[in-house]
């Protein structure tokens, strides 16, 4: 029976349909998990080694990276859900088709368009996780992350300094410490830079000191004793200070800033603050910047549900290609869509379109492009819809594989 007339034969359920679907969901989940936990922290490990070096600058403790990648794990959840998905349905059915057990399941009368339901079942359940990640959890994890990086680097400091190294206190105050007693906690050999908003600075020195962290009041409290003070103000005018005894001791408060209200931004607001916030003409956030946010996050959730279509004629075309070529070229087709949706998103921002049409259009241009390959591939499953294109990326990373082969040998003589 060929493939057509199995497809045909596929629009009666046949017997062990429904085992076949449960098959297909087992083949699925593995591959759909390895990659998310794949994809995720390597998402992770290049925000981690930016955040070392921000933190490290700032002299904020490194046990709070973990606080800050825990709360950065929606905003990459969301750009890995659907490359794992693409690629674990595209797994499975390049397995199946390597393995011929797709040619027997369309000769048993099951069709293509069959085989993928339970594929467009997990990608309506990935939609649905999508409208709850880019719309509620996202939004609030965004702020929360933007907040406690405020406090780490601004006033990421709890009151203990390492004598002989500086501390930098948020980005206004640099304090050194030449010695510390372990005993009384008194410190010894006291410097203090401090860069105030109208561009005066001040030096302040002290023979001793005690230094107190009142978390409740969000204040540093520093006692000096026996010390001298030198303010230069911008004009370049220098006026000191002396303190000898502790009753004369000089109190430095710096009390901590509090990080704004969740809001000011429509990426830190969820999908019912967005919509509730268009119908406000007093809202902080301009109309056309919420209106672009929202159908954007939209129109992404519901794009989960046409990868799996997607995904199935790239698995059929690996059959015939090098499984890399063709996971180029799906990656190339998603990341051109997901810049395309930025673009109109930025463009709606700046008031150029209107991004719901815009929106909209793009999403339904998607899903004919992906509708159109797949029923291609549903009819005529022994010639893909992308195996023209394959065929040309295969030959073309073929000949530049074998330039490169050929120059490496010219290169190694030179070098010698």
């Amino acid at each position: 029976m060929s493939p057509r007339a199995g497809a045909r034969a596929g629009e009666r359920p046949p017997a062990g349909s429904g085992l076949v679907s449960r098959y297909m969901l087992r083949l699925l989940a593995r591959p759909l998990a390895g990659t998310l936990l794949l994809v995720l922290p390597a998402l992770l490990l290049e925000r981690l080694l930016r955040l070392f070096d921000l933190l490290a600058g700032s002299g904020s403790p490194a046990s709070s990276i973990a606080q800050l990648l825990l709360y950065l794990i929606p905003h990459y959840l969301g750009l890995a859900l659907p490359a794992a998905l693409f690629l674990a349905v595209y797994a499975v059915i390049s397995r199946l088709s390597q393995d011929h057990e797709l040619d027997a399941l369309q000769a048993s009368g099951i069709s293509l368009a069959r085989l993928a339901r339970p594929f467009l079942a997990v990608g309506l359940a990935c939609a649905v996780l999508g409208i709850g990640l880019y719309g509620y959890v996202q939004p609030i994890s965004r702020y929360a992350y933007r907040a406690a990086l405020h406090a780490l680097t601004e006033a990421g400091w709890n009151a203990t300094v390492v004598p002989g190294e500086f501390a930098q206190i948020g980005r206004r105050l640099t304090v050194y410490v030449e010695r510390r007693d372990p005993e009384t906690g008194l410190l010894h050999g006291i410097l203090l830079h401090q860069r105030q908003d109208d561009g005066t600075e001040v030096l302040t020195t002290a023979a001793t000191g005690m230094m107190v962290l009142d978390t409740a009041a969000s204040e540093l409290l520093l006692e000096l004793q026996d010390g001298r003070q030198v303010t230069l103000d911008p004009k370049g005018h220098a006026s000191t200070l002396n303190f000898a005894s502790s009753g004369q001791s000089r109190p430095f408060v710096r009390r901590l800033p509090i990080f704004r209200l969740r809001g000011a931004d429509e990426r830190e607001m969820t999908i019912d603050e967005l919509w509730t916030g268009l119908g406000r003409p007093d809202f902080p956030v301009q109309a056309r910047r919420m209106t672009g946010e929202l159908h954007g996050r939209l129109a992404r959730a519901a794009s989960l549900v046409l990868l799996p279509l997607l995904a199935v004629p790239m698995g059929l075309a690996a059959k015939r290609s090098r499984r890399s070529v063709a996971i180029l070229l799906g990656a190339v087709i998603l990341v051109v869509y997901q810049q395309a949706l930025q673009l109109v998103e930025s463009l709606g921002d700046v008031g150029r379109i209107d991004p719901r049409p815009a929106t909209w259009l793009l999403f339904l241009l998607f899903a004919a492009f992906v509708l159109a390959v797949f029923r291609h591939s549903n009819l005529h499953p022994e010639e893909g819809a992308f195996d023209g294109a394959l065929e040309w990326l295969d030959r073309a990373a073929g000949r530049i594989g074998a330039l490169l082969v050929r120059l490496a040998p010219r290169r190694a003589g030179t070098a010698q």
